[in-house]
């Protein structure tokens, strides 16, 4: 399933498919947010800030960009 299929299902109302996004990105935001930060603590807490916006914001997901880009952009 890709990413577009897994935001359509989400935008529909089957919330629990973000979990496979978090599954997905959940890495790729730590690390990026662990190079900004070089505290684990802190890093942590920023990526669950990071998805928490993510979620509530996936209606403005446009689709223009990879949803790894998008999700990047939240993160800087």
């Amino acid at each position: 399933m890709t990413d577009a299929e897994i935001i359509k299902l989400i935008l529909q109302g089957d919330k629990g498919k973000f979990a496979i996004l978090v599954g997905q990105y959940q890495q790729l935001v730590f690390r990026t947010c662990m190079g900004f930060l070089h505290n684990k603590d802190d890093a942590e807490d920023l990526t669950q800030d990071v998805f928490i916006q993510a979620y509530q914001s996936l209606s403005r997901f446009r689709g223009n960009a990879a949803f790894s880009t998008w999700l990047y952009r939240i993160v800087i």
